[in-house]
């Protein structure tokens, strides 16, 4: 048995993000989740007819916020303490993605949004998405902010951050009308997200499964579509509403 006293640091840097997201909105959100598992046969004729170029988070970002802007509930935002809140309608659909990164050789998760994507092609999504995932993050690229929050003081970043929490607009922009992430690069099944805001989609590896359609035994690639909310600002109906349709969406892809 090892003796030797454990190497102890300071909170990276990388870290700090994640770290402002936890302690700034997401440990107050009321978290409830939903899981689907979604027939991918349609996504992947997609990514063949469009040449390689979309990704499979693209194509859910493109089916969740079509769905989502034709939900007001669901493209709400709870605002206000606990003693006055109070619920903001957004106009846009703006959707937070994950991205796994390196900075300062640490491994850290950072996020970028497409904005309006309910008003964007699948083809513009995957573009919005590509600028994020070739960035690196500094200072001068997309992530620009994402590294000045990672060089305050973890005090000033905690209330930056719930600052910027307390405006629906600019939450939002930071943190999207929903999240998006996905662990599909992994042999894991499912992902089920913290959020800040009202839904957070997470998507699991795609698989060849054994499936029934039409009373015959298929095999087809299959994944599980994980689906987070917050109690707060809607109910466990129209959360599995929403996430059926999106569900739907997918299982029927036709790219235009």
């Amino acid at each position: 048995m090892s003796t030797a006293a454990p190497v102890v640091r300071p909170l990276p840097a990388a870290r700090r993000g994640t770290w402002t997201f936890l302690h700034g909105g997401a440990r107050r959100t009321c978290h409830v989740y939903l899981m689907a598992d979604v027939d991918a046969t349609r996504l992947k004729s997609a990514r063949v007819d469009s040449g390689g170029k979309l990704s499979y988070v693209s194509l859910l970002v493109k089916a969740a916020a079509d769905v989502v802007a034709a939900y007001p509930q669901a493209r709400s935002m709870l605002q206000g303490g606990s003693m006055r809140p109070r619920i903001a309608v957004l106009d846009d659909v703006d959707v937070k993605v994950l991205f796994d990164k390196t900075v300062d050789g640490e491994r850290c998760v950072v996020a970028g949004t497409v904005h309006a994507a309910q008003d964007l092609s699948v083809l513009d999504v995957q573009n919005s998405i590509d600028v994020y995932k070739d960035a690196p993050v500094d200072t001068s690229g997309p992530f620009a902010k994402v590294k000045q929050m990672q060089r305050l003081p973890l005090p000033i970043a905690r209330l930056a951050y719930r600052a910027a929490m307390g405006n629906a607009a600019r939450r939002a922009d930071i943190q999207g009308t929903f999240s998006v992430t996905s662990v599909g690069h992994e042999p894991v099944r499912a992902i089920f997200p913290m959020i800040s805001g009202t839904l957070g989609f997470g998507i699991g590896r795609i698989a060849d499964a054994t499936l029934v359609r039409d009373g015959q035994i298929h095999i087809a690639p299959q994944f599980t579509l994980s689906l987070a909310f917050d109690h707060r600002v809607i109910d466990g109906a129209l959360a599995s509403e929403v996430l059926a349709r999106v569900k739907d969406r997918l299982e029927t892809w036709e790219l235009s």
